[in-house]
C-alpha cells in the first residue's frame, strides 16, 4: 500500500494534468487518513477553487494555516478566493500577513494593491504599487495602476482645492510621470482663469519638492512674466532650458521672457531653437510672429499664425498674433473676429482683452470698448502699476455725504484727457474729492479745481501699501470714470477749455516770448513736441522725434518753440537749426509752464504724447501727428478729434513712415501763413 507522501504525489500528477476528478479523490481519501495534512488541505483547497468552489476552499485553507501558519503561500491562496468572495478587508488581512512572512512575494503585492483600491484605500494602495516597482520596475501592469491611482487621487485633491496634499501625493518617486504633467496643467489652467497666484503657489510647491523640474520651471517662468518681471522669468526659463535643452517648451518660454525685454534678436533665436527641437511647436510659431508683428514684419506675422493655428487652432496666443498682424494691415473686422476668437478658447487671457478693448475704442465702439479695457490691471504692460485698495471700487452711485479717492494713472496725457470726468464725479452728490495727480501736473490741477470741494494730492506709488493716502469711502482710477459716464462718442464732455492756465504764468511767457520783438511779434508762433516717454509701451513708434518733423523747421513766417522736455532734447544736438527755432525746453518747470506758454502761441504740433491733450484741454489749436496704427483715443481715418475740437490729425498711411504726415503738416502750416499774410 502506498504511503501518503506517494499519494500526495500521485494525486498532485493527476492535479497538474487537469485531472481534477482523480485528484480530488485521491486527496479526500489522504485527509480520510490524515486530517491534518496540510498539504492535502492546501492543494485540495487550489483545486476547489479552480472549479468554483470558493467557500469551501476558503476553510481548507484557513484548516492549513492552522497548521502551517508561517507559509505565505496559503495566505496568499486564502487572499485569493476571499477577492472571489467580495471578502475585501478579509483579503487585505491574508495579503498582508503573507507579506509580512515574504516581503519580497510580488504577487502579493500586486493583489494587495488592488484589494486595497477596492476596499478605499488609496493610500495603501498606491504605497504598494511602489513597493513593488521597487521589485519589478518594468512591470506595466503595475505602474498602469499606479498612474492611474495617482491620477484619480491628485485630481480630486486639486479639485477640492488641497494643492499641498496634491503635491505631496503626486511627486512621490513613482508618481512623477503622471503627477507633473497633472500638476501642471492645472497650474497652467489656474493661470488662465486669472488665479495667477494660485498658480505659482502650486508650482512653487513642485519645485520645492522636485527643483529640477524642468516643466514646473518653465511655468513658473510663465507667471513670473505675466506679473510683469520678465528679468525672473529670464533666470526661470534658463534654469529649466539648461535641465531639459531637448524640450522646445524651455526654448519658448525663454523666448517670450527675452522679447518683454525688448531682446528681439534673443527672442528670435530662442523660438528658432524650439523649432529645432520639435517644428511643430504651434506656440514658438506664435511667439515668431509676435516677434514680427514688432519688426513691422505684419505679412509674415500673418503667416506664422497661420501656421501654429493648423496645428493648433485652440492656441489663444496666436489667434491674438493673427489680430496684431490684422490691425496693421487695415482689416479691423477680421482683427476683431482674431481677438474675440482668443477669448472663445481662453476667456482669461488678458492681452487679447487688452487688445480687443483698444481695437473697439479705435472704432468707436465705447459700450464694449471700456468693459474690455476694465481688464488694462491685468496686463503685462500695467503691471508696474497696479495698486492694492482697501476701499471699494465707485459705481456711480450718489456720493452724498461720502469721500472719494478719483487716482491718476498711466501717463500725463491719460490725466488731462480724463480730467475731464471729475464734474461728473462732483454732480454725483456734495463729496470730498481727492483728486491724487503726478507730481508735474500738480500745480496746473490745483488751479483748475474748487478747493472747498476737491484736494488735488500727489500719487503715493511705494508699494506694497498705500500709505500716506486719505482715508476715503471708495475709490476709481480716473480713466475708469469713462466707463460710467461715456457710453457712446456723443456723450464725450467735449467743450473746452476745461483746462486753463495760471493768469501771472501766462502774462510772464508771454512777455518772454515776445522779447526782443517787434510790437505784435513777428510770424505765426508754433510749439513743437516731437517725442514722448520712452518707457511706454509703442513709444518708438508714435514718436517722430525731431528728424521726423524737420520740415516743419523750414516753413518760412513762423517762430517754431521748441516744448521738448526730457527724453528726446537729446535730437537737438548736431540738428541744423534755423533762427526761427528757440529751444524753451530748459526753462520749463512743469505742465503748468508749458500750460503758460501755450496760452501764448497760435498753434502746437505734437506727437501723440502728453502736450498734444493739454493744449486739446486749454482750447488751443493743435495739429498731432499719428502713427499706424494710431493710439485708440484718436479713432479711425477722421482729421479730427470728439475729444478736442481744436485738434486736426495728420495719419501715416504706412507704418514707421513719417514722411507723409510732415509734408501734409508743412503744407498745411505754409497755407496757414499764407491766409494771415491775405
Amino acid at each position: 500500500m502506498a504511503t501518503i507522501a506517494e499519494a500526495l504525489a500521485i494525486a498532485f500528477d493527476h492535479h497538474e494534468s487537469g485531472r481534477l476528478a482523480e485528484a480530488e479523490i485521491l486527496y479526500g481519501r489522504i485527509l480520510d487518513a490524515d486530517p491534518h495534512q496540510a498539504s492535502a488541505l492546501h492543494l485540495l483547497g487550489v483545486l476547489y477553487g479552480q472549479t468554483d468552489r470558493p467557500k469551501l476552499a476558503a476553510a481548507l485553507f484557513v484548516g492549513a494555516i492552522g497548521l502551517v501558519p508561517d507559509n505565505p503561500g496559503l495566505r496568499y491562496d486564502l487572499a485569493r478566493v476571499r477577492l472571489i468572495l467580495e471578502d475585501g478587508e478579509g483579503a487585505v488581512a491574508a495579503l498582508r500577513r503573507a507579506l509580512a512572512l515574504q516581503p519580497d512575494h510580488a504577487a502579493a503585492l500586486f493583489q494587495l494593491a488592488l484589494a486595497c483600491r477596492g476596499v478605499g484605500r488609496h493610500d495603501e494602495s498606491l504605497l504598494t504599487l511602489e513597493r513593488l516597482l521597487t521589485l519589478q520596475p518594468d512591470s506595466l501592469e503595475a505602474r498602469y495602476l499606479a498612474d492611474r491611482a495617482v491620477e484619480r487621487e491628485g485630481r480630486a485633491l486639486l479639485e477640492r482645492g488641497e494643492a499641498g496634499r496634491a503635491v505631496a501625493r503626486l511627486t512621490r518617486p513613482v508618481a512623477e510621470a503622471v503627477g507633473v504633467p497633472i500638476l501642471t496643467a492645472h497650474a497652467a489652467a489656474l493661470y488662465r482663469d486669472g488665479r495667477t497666484g494660485e498658480a505659482a503657489r502650486l508650482l512653487r510647491g513642485i519645485l520645492a519638492v522636485l527643483p529640477a523640474e524642468p516643466l514646473a520651471l518653465c511655468n513658473l517662468s510663465l507667471g513670473r512674466f505675466d506679473g510683469g518681471d520678465a528679468a525672473a522669468a529670464e533666470r526661470l526659463a534658463r534654469r529649466a532650458r539648461g535641465l531639459a535643452p531637448q524640450e522646445a517648451e524651455t526654448h519658448a518660454k525663454l523666448g517670450l521672457a527675452l522679447a518683454a525685454q525688448g531682446r528681439r534678436a534673443e527672442a528670435v533665436t530662442a523660438a528658432r531653437a524650439a523649432l529645432a527641437c520639435d517644428p511643430a511647436h504651434a506656440p514658438s510659431l506664435s511667439n515668431l510672429g509676435a516677434l514680427s508683428t514688432q519688426l513691422e514684419e505684419h505679412d509674415r506675422a500673418l503667416r506664422l499664425a497661420d501656421r501654429a493655428l493648423r496645428l493648433a487652432p485652440d492656441l489663444g496666443e496666436a489667434l491674438v498674433v493673427r489680430g496684431d498682424a490684422l490691425v496693421h494691415l487695415d482689416r479691423p473686422r477680421d482683427a476683431e473676429e482674431a481677438f474675440r476668437g482668443a477669448l472663445r478658447v481662453a476667456p482669461h487671457l488678458v492681452v487679447a482683452h487688452w487688445n480687443l478693448a483698444h481695437l473697439l475704442l479705435r472704432q468707436g465702439d465705447y459700450a464694449a470698448g471700456w468693459a474690455e479695457f476694465e481688464w488694462r490691471w491685468r496686463s503685462e504692460a500695467l503691471a508696474g502699476q497696479r495698486r492694492p485698495f482697501r476701499q471699494p471700487l465707485w459705481d456711480g452711485t450718489d456720493l452724498t455725504g461720502r469721500t472719494i479717492l478719483v487716482h491718476a494713472e498711466q501717463g500725463l496725457g491719460d490725466t488731462i484727457q480724463f480730467v475731464r470726468f471729475l464734474d461728473a464725479v462732483l454732480r454725483a452728490g456734495p463729496a470730498r474729492v481727492y483728486l491724487e495727480a503726478h507730481g508735474p501736473l500738480l500745480s496746473l490741477l490745483e488751479g483748475n479745481t474748487d478747493p472747498a470741494r476737491v484736494t488735488v494730492i500727489p500719487r503715493a506709488f511705494d508699494f506694497p501699501g498705500v500709505g500716506g493716502l486719505p482715508d476715503t469711502d471708495v475709490q476709481i482710477p480716473l480713466m475708469s470714470l469713462a466707463g460710467l459716464f461715456c457710453p457712446s462718442l456723443d456723450a464725450i464732455p467735449a467743450r473746452v477749455p476745461y483746462l486753463r492756465p495760471d493768469p501771472r504764468r501766462a502774462a510772464t511767457w508771454g512777455e518772454r516770448l515776445a522779447d526782443g520783438q517787434p510790437t505784435g511779434g513777428r510770424g505765426l508762433r508754433v510749439g513743437l513736441v516731437w517725442a514722448g516717454n520712452p518707457s511706454f509701451h509703442g513709444d518708438a513708434q508714435r514718436s517722430p522725434r525731431l528728424a521726423g518733423l524737420r520740415p516743419v523747421l523750414d516753413v518760412p513766417g513762423v517762430r517754431v518753440f521748441g516744448l521738448q522736455k526730457g527724453p528726446g532734447r537729446e535730437d537737438l544736438e548736431g540738428m541744423d537749426l534755423p533762427p526761427s527755432f528757440t529751444d524753451l525746453g530748459p526753462q520749463i518747470a512743469d505742465v503748468a509752464d508749458t500750460a503758460a506758454i501755450m496760452a501764448n502761441l497760435d498753434l502746437v504740433i505734437s506727437s501723440c504724447t502728453g502736450p498734444a491733450h493739454l493744449a486739446g484741454a486749454l482750447g488751443v489749436p493743435v495739429w498731432v501727428v499719428l502713427p499706424h496704427p494710431p493710439d485708440w483715443r484718436w479713432l479711425m481715418e477722421r482729421e479730427d478729434s470728439p475729444w478736442y475740437p481744436t485738434a486736426r490729425l495728420f495719419r501715416q498711411t504706412r507704418s514707421g513712415d513719417w514722411s507723409g504726415p510732415a509734408a501734409a503738416v508743412a503744407r498745411a502750416l505754409r497755407r496757414l501763413v499764407d491766409g494771415l499774410k491775405g
